[in-house]
């Protein structure tokens, strides 16, 4: 389910007239909206190592240099050489100034760190992506923002997620009548996700490249 059908659900929903295209999206409420479902993935996403976020990257390392700028955003889960595991620290500095030794890797900014290599090498990086929406040329991207974008959240779960809790979000009333049935819903479909996707947390560094 695309980004605008997702818009039309939460419309439906909230008792309002669904829309007919995406370019007629034009009153504030309805940007609201869009908001609310873009809110709402980015919480969900960024709330729980999902197994389908995870990406794996690979970093050439040249002799002599240790500090190099990430090719990508988004939450490392570990760091390899050679099939062997390379441990984190949070002693950043002490590493790239040579204070620290051995099998390390450190994170500063978006840049990584390294104990200074005597040779070339080749690190393999295990990551939880930041790109939360997928285009329909293919491309990942942070957020929806295009008719036929779609959440990285599996179906059927993306749905009842992204309409109920962006209902939450746009009304943010617990008084207000559905709300409970809202957040019945919403908690739910997120449990299920859960279920399905089952993530021990590891404690590394998040990295945000802008």
């Amino acid at each position: 389910m695309n980004y605008f059908e997702i818009f039309n659900k939460v419309l439906l929903e909230l008792n309002y007239r669904a829309v007919q295209s995406f370019e007629a999206i034009y009153k504030s409420e309805h940007n609201k909206i869009l908001e609310a479902i873009n809110r709402t993935n980015n919480d969900v996403l960024a709330s729980y190592e999902w197994p389908f976020l995870e990406r794996a990257a690979i970093l050439d390392v040249i002799e002599g240099e240790n500090i190099y700028q990430l090719p990508f955003k988004g939450n490392i889960k570990s760091v390899f050489h050679k099939g062997e595991r390379v441990l984190y620290t949070p002693r950043g500095e002490d590493l790239m100034f040579g204070r620290l030794f051995g099998n390390y890797y450190s994170v500063i900014n978006d840049r990584i760190i390294f104990e200074k290599p005597r040779c070339d090498k080749i690190y393999s990086i295990i990551y939880y992506t930041t790109n939360y929406a997928f285009g329909e040329d293919g491309e990942f991207k942070p957020s929806l923002d295009k008719a036929s974008d779609t959440s990285i959240i599996p179906m059927p779960y993306a749905e009842h997620i992204l309409v109920y809790g962006s209902c939450l979000k746009v009304k943010a009333n617990p008084s207000y009548p559905k709300f409970g049935f809202w957040n019945t819903m919403y908690i739910q479909a997120l449990a299920n996700l859960r279920q399905k996707s089952p993530r021990s947390v590891e404690s590394e560094p998040f990295i945000s490249l802008m």
